[in-house]
């Protein structure tokens, strides 16, 4: 097979390096044409410039301020594009414009190299156009360079011009915001009538301390006042209103005195007036008093002439005493409206100064806006002055640091570079063919298009199993373990099919290709069929690996090549046999001598050996390397009443079956059987048992 694949692999990669050969001699000849171009740094820098980040963003947007954003603009298909029209202008070739792209695919800028001491910023570029002759190739070089400066001028002046335009939007704003501010500063230093805040708090606090002089020496007044009031009241009433007079004839004394007090009171409610309202306390007390006085005038002088003898009349010390109390009262009143008067003045004046404070944050918020908007204009405006100054200035025009030079000899194609490819195409083309033919040869994939395809019967199978469910081979050494139920159907079927229930008495297991279970099979069944009551003898013809001799632990115990190697039969009552664990089954091992395998004796021997073996029980299964890669089982086949060829769905391709089928048969079997390994569960008898004890 590894013949098969380099066979092919060679004959593709001869294939491709003729083709990559043939490629190269018939495409046009290709030439290069290079220049090296210095590149410098704009002139609107932002190294000691007032500019914004943003400002500056729209300036750098047309601007290339590296080395590596100039290379990313030589690079780009505008530039390459205009330079190669106006080259295939100029050489009156306007057909190639058509044919830009394949041009430009072969258009390339070198990354630019730092040269120290030669520029304090800036680089080197390498541009490199390929063209199908050296006129047009350095005549685009030459076009590239003009087209990319007229570029860099155009996009700075522009970049330019949209930085101006944002930044007279920005002082239009920017003097907006000052006049709202300017406005807002000034209607609060109106609104407070406020110029100065400290001034303002140092006259408010003078005030406060005169207003608490004044109201502490009015309090004391007062306390004296209410005093001599009190004192007064005391001594009136102490002092008899009216006292005995002298006998008389004549007008009433009382009413003289009436008329005096009356006057004086008419005097005082006109003076208390004149200074307070008419529900003013005092106001509406010596109204009181004087309403009070003009009753008793009346009621005096009702009684006109008094009679004569002993008469009564008003004491004039309790009329004295009555003024001065109504004069201490008045003053009393005074001093309390004056007490509250002088308390509102000072709680009003606190509370001015309480709020001065938020006065004065307020005023101080109002003029920090308006600071701020006076910068940020002066600000933007200034940035605006510096861009308009040096707007003429825009990009300085990068130069050729050499004419451009063609090659004058082409560049392209590469001969071996194609051969290569060629070859290296041929390879991978090879092996690809060469394996998807191995690939597309159809496998086996279940019992049912096996026995379609070959028309042979199956007569068990194996489902595939993870690694987790696998069994080793050794697992079926001990006495507990059981086959599964394809062989034990297999092993019923077998009794079956004779007359009496008599099985076969020799049944030979085979296999085509590499089927990792035969001799888990021949086992299997081996055990399956002992447990009828069958007497079996399993034997290990497999000189060649012996699984199931070491599967079984008697790998080191004489067995079959040992009877062959001593040229005559075990002795009556000789024992070669193994005894397993399961009742009814022994094992005869592959035994000790391996140089050589049942293929290499005499019919005769083999013969006598069939002969010996078959009377030692009711069947003897023979386990057999496979028939297309040994002949063991063709020497043993024509003895066999049974014929069982084991196949993989995994790993067996269909060819093979036919194949061995066909070695089988010519070697005269009677009867082939198949035994499928590896297929589906799902698919299968007997194959997904264990969902019917799952728990409903």
């Amino acid at each position: 097979m590894f013949k098969t694949h380099f066979l092919r692999t060679l004959i593709f990669a001869i294939l491709g390096g003729g083709i990559g050969w043939l490629i190269a001699a018939t495409s046009p000849k290709i030439y290069e044409a290079s220049a090296e171009m210095l590149l410098g740094e704009s002139q609107v820098s932002s190294a000691g410039s007032v500019l914004d980040p943003q400002v500056q963003r729209i300036l750098d947007a047309g601007v290339a301020r590296d080395a590596q954003t100039e290379l990313q603009l030589l690079r780009s298909q505008t530039v390459f594009f205009n330079a190669f029209r106006a080259a295939a202008e100029d050489t009156n070739k306007p057909d190639l414009i058509a044919n830009w792209l394949e041009y430009y695919l072969m258009y390339d800028v070198l990354s630019a190299d730092q040269r120290a001491g030669q520029l304090e910023t800036g680089s080197v570029a390498s541009i490199r156009v390929r063209a199908h002759n050296t006129d047009l190739a350095e005549r685009i070089v030459g076009e590239i360079a003009n087209v990319y400066n007229d570029l860099r001028v155009r996009n700075a002046q522009n970049s330019a011009a949209n930085a101006i335009t944002y930044l007279q939007s920005q002082v239009n704003s920017a003097k907006s915001a000052l006049d709202t501010s300017e406005t807002a500063y000034k209607k609060v230093a109106a609104d407070v009538g406020i110029t100065d805040v400290q001034i303002a708090v140092s006259s408010l606090t003078s005030l406060i301390q005169q207003t608490e002089f004044s109201l502490n020496q009015i309090n004391r007044e007062l306390e004296g006042s209410r005093r001599e009031v009190a004192t007064l009241e005391s001594e009136l009433s102490r002092v008899p209103r009216m006292i005995e007079s002298s006998s008389s004839t004549g007008r009433n004394n009382d009413v003289a005195t009436l008329e005096s007090r009356l006057a004086d009171y008419r005097a005082q409610l006109e003076q208390v007036r004149s200074r307070y309202h008419e529900d003013h306390p005092r106001v509406v007390e010596i109204a009181a008093a004087t309403r009070k006085i003009m009753a008793e005038l009346a009621e005096a002088k009702k009684r006109s002439l008094d009679p004569a003898g002993n008469t009564k009349s008003l004491n004039q010390t309790y009329l004295a005493t009555e003024q001065a109390l109504l004069a201490a009262t008045a003053k009393r009143d005074s001093l309390e409206q004056q007490q509250t008067n002088a308390e509102g003045d000072l709680q009003e004046l606190r509370a001015r100064l309480t709020t001065m404070p938020a006065t004065e944050a307020s005023l101080r918020d109002k003029r920090r806006d308006l600071e701020v908007a006076q910068n940020n204009y002066i600000r933007v405006k200034t940035q605006l002055d510096e861009l308009e100054n040096r707007r003429e200035t825009g990009s300085r025009r990068n130069t050729l640091l050499s004419e451009p030079r063609a090659y004058r000899e082409p560049v392209a194609p590469d001969q071996g570079k194609f051969i290569f490819i060629g070859v290296i195409a041929g390879i991978c083309i090879g092996l690809i063919s060469s394996f998807s033919l191995e690939s597309l040869r159809p496998r086996v994939q279940n019992s049912r298009q096996l026995a379609e395809l070959t028309g042979l019967p199956v007569v068990a199978t194996v489902p595939r199993l993870g690694r987790s469910q696998s069994r080793p081979l050794s697992s079926y050494a001990k006495g507990t373990a059981r086959p599964q139920e394809s062989f034990k159907n297999m092993a019923y079927t077998m009794l079956a099919k004779n007359p009496g229930h008599t099985p076969d008495r020799i049944v030979l297991f085979t296999a085509v290709g590499n089927a990792p279970l035969r001799p888990s099979s021949s086992l299997q069944y081996a055990i399956a069929l002992a447990a009828t009551g069958t007497k079996v003898i399993l034997v290990d013809a497999d000189g060649h690996r012996s699984d199931i001799s070491k599967a079984m632990g008697a790998e080191a115990r004489s067995g079959l090549s040992d009877i062959f190697a001593s040229t005559a039969l075990p002795a009556e009552g000789a024992n070669m046999f193994v005894q397993t664990e399961h009742d009814n089954l022994s094992l005869l091992p592959i035994g000790s001598d391996r140089t050589r395998t049942l293929a290499d004796y005499s019919t005769a021997q083999i013969e006598a050996f069939i002969s010996w073996v078959s009377s030692q029980a009711d069947v003897v299964i023979f386990d057999t390397p496979p028939c297309d890669l040994y002949a063991d089982a063709s020497r043993l086949v024509s003895f066999a009443d049974d014929v069982t060829m084991v196949v993989s769905a995994a790993s067996t391709n269909y060819q093979q079956i036919p194949d061995g089928y066909g070695i089988l048969l010519r070697a005269g079997a009677k009867a082939v059987n198949l035994v499928l390994t590896d297929a589906s569960a799902k698919d299968e008898a007997f194959g997904d048992a264990k969902n019917y004890s799952r728990a409903v």
